[in-house]
């Protein structure tokens, strides 16, 4: 019954979103030869489709060329560290907010996971000692901020190893199936989330969060949704109907579409990611698999509602399923980028094959965050050793991994009925100046309340969040750019196009008003999604790009964020540029 009703579910609503965000979707219809790229996406976001950012300075925000590269080189490979460094320092030069010895105040907007906060707290005490940080997290879902809930509690645990603690946090952040153990975590820690919801809870988290900001009905969904995790969740099932759904009749034949969205358009931008792995994503919905675990638990965090319609009634109801992604996967969260200073080793290669894969480059990454985060030292590989370079080449990896294993023989969960004030685990170090803000509802109302004018000093806004801003702005219909012959032909910069509108609907603007002064936007872009042509990810960076001209934002790095897009182009022409494209447009509010 449940996809009974997914047959009529309002589909319309994520196509319509995608229209919107492109100058002219007629340019490339993407997969037109299965469906319509939104049956792939779906309607929750429990990932994200970029790299971790550390949102107060990090090099990575102004990378561009291909994250990381395979056997095709992209104009601009990899960057060296004092060219990441300097990219760094472009971040704070150019901005004109000066973050000395204040708050600050970011903003995080259809992030779809915690990973931009992990990074970013985990360089927090050695870059910006004794400041309070406050992370303000907008999710139109409250599945996914239930996700955030649960990650900020599991990466805080301090009782696990951090080792452990990484391995749950992949296993149940990117996987449909789980392994047992990830599993009975899960429901052992979920009722404390529902104390958490609580004005009295003792749990020390209720430190970190501030709920003020959610009104009661959202606490009561999201107590809901915690209780709702032990409820059955059939996600092979659920999971394989919407791959019949999308691939239609050449379901049959989906390793062939899978291995054609590999070789277009992920092997091109991230060539450490190994297509076995992927193809084994887009088929069961494993991303992350470690040591000898099996995976065969389904992972109820997944679970979410969307709207449809009753088929005999026709009422409107609500539908529990599976909605997430089905052919982007998480592995460009934590797996396609590095410290420069590791990078070297861990992406090496040998006979056009790298040594090392995603799953190594997400475990490692996840592993210093978390042991950075605890200790505040830098956590890098071991000093190299002559059997790197013999083969069968060492990995840096064997030596730097600790058998952890012993602790957790001895590791015990207190009952249920126990967990007090007393025996919670104490936060992670990392988190003793942090604060996060659950924010829900429309967001333009939101940022439009009077007590977040000029608050946020970063901001970073998600692929899929970015059709509130162009509804706004008066993009989500026609073309601003579009009027004059040339434009047709080939689309420039907006500051080219239209200079005379630059700030012209500076006032209409919710997310430009909640800005201070000289703050910096991020947005992520749609570089790293599977499904969709070239053509159409630099149609969207225009349309972000006249966003933020008509909100009045300075675009940085502009010609190569935002390449010259021709009506004929070539798609393997527009794959290339998009590919040495920057992985963020950034804008500094004027």
């Amino acid at each position: 019954t449940t996809f009974g009703s997914r047959k009529v579910c309002s589909v319309r609503r994520a196509v319509d979103g995608m229209a919107r965000i492109s100058v002219d979707r007629g340019i490339h219809k993407p997969q037109a030869y299965a469906s319509d790229g939104s049956d792939a996406i779906g309607f929750v976001q429990f990932w994200g489709n970029s790299p971790a950012l550390d949102l107060i300075e990090d090099p990575q925000a102004s990378a561009y060329g291909p994250a990381a590269v395979g056997l095709q080189q992209g104009a601009r490979s990899e960057l060296t560290v004092e060219e990441l460094s300097e990219g760094g320092r472009h971040v704070t030069e150019t901005s004109c907010v000066s973050l000395a010895g204040e708050d600050v105040n970011i903003l995080l907007v259809g992030a779809g996971d915690i990973r931009h906060i992990l990074r970013t707290v985990a360089r927090l005490r050695r870059l910006v000692p004794n400041r309070k940080v406050r992370f303000h997290v907008y999710e139109k879902h409250l599945e996914v901020m239930a996700r955030h809930i649960f990650f900020l509690h599991l990466i805080n645990d301090t009782r696990l190893p951090v080792r452990e603690r990484a391995e749950i946090f992949l296993s149940l952040c990117g996987n449909t199936l789980v392994r047992e153990k990830d599993s009975r975590y899960l429901s052992h820690i979920a009722p404390e989330f529902v104390e958490l919801m609580t004005d009295s809870s003792e749990h020390p988290l209720s430190n970190v969060l501030d709920l003020t900001h959610l009104k009661y009905r959202d606490r009561d969904s999201l107590h809901d949704i915690f209780k709702g995790w032990s409820a059955p969740f059939d996600v092979e099932a659920l999971r394989d109907a919407r791959c019949r759904g999308y691939y239609r009749d050449r379901y049959d034949y989906r390793k062939n579409l899978i291995d054609s969205d590999f070789q277009t358009n992920v092997k091109p931008v991230a060539g450490i990611i190994h297509w076995l792995h992927y193809k084994e994503f887009c088929l069961t919905g494993v991303a992350y698999e470690t040591r000898l675990g099996t995976y065969n638990t389904s992972n109820p965090t997944l679970a979410s509602y969307t709207d449809a319609k009753d088929v005999k009634r026709g009422t409107s109801v609500q539908v529990r399923g599976f909605w997430g992604d089905i052919i982007n996967s998480p592995y460009h969260t934590f797996g396609t980028t590095t410290d420069p200073v590791d990078r070297p080793r861990l992406f090496k290669t040998s006979s056009s094959q790298y040594l090392h894969h995603e799953t190594d480059i997400a475990h490692f990454n996840v592993t210093a965050y978390l042991s950075e985060m605890d200790s505040s030292q830098p956590y890098h590989l071991p000093p190299e050793t002559p059997e790197e370079h013999a083969f069968p080449y060492q990995s840096p990896l064997e030596s730097r991994d600790v058998p952890e294993d012993v602790f957790l023989e001895g590791y015990h969960e207190p009952g249920r009925g126990s967990r007090t004030a007393d025996n919670f685990a104490p936060l992670s170090a990392g988190f003793s100046n942090v604060e996060v803000v659950p924010l829900s509802g429309d967001l333009c109302d939101v940022l439009r309340k009077p007590k977040y004018k000029g608050r946020f000093h970063r901001v970073f806004v998600g692929t899929m969040s970015t059709v509130p801003l162009l509804e706004e702005l008066g993009l989500a219909c026609g073309d601003p750019g579009s009027s004059s012959q040339e434009a047709k032909r080939i689309r420039r910069l907006p500051r080219f196009e239209m200079p005379d509108s630059f700030g012209a609907k500076r006032e209409d603007c919710a997310l430009g008003a909640a800005m201070e002064r000289g703050g910096t936007l991020i947005f992520e872009t749609m570089k790293y999604q599977a499904h969709l042509e070239g053509a159409t990810k630099l149609s969207f960076r225009h349309r972000i790009a006249q966003a933020g001209h008509l909100a009045g934002w300075h675009l940085l790095d502009d010609v190569r964020a935002v390449p010259n897009l021709e009506c004929d182009m070539k798609a393997l022409r527009a794959r290339d540029l998009e590919k040495d494209a920057t992985d963020f447009l950034r804008f500094v509010v004027g």
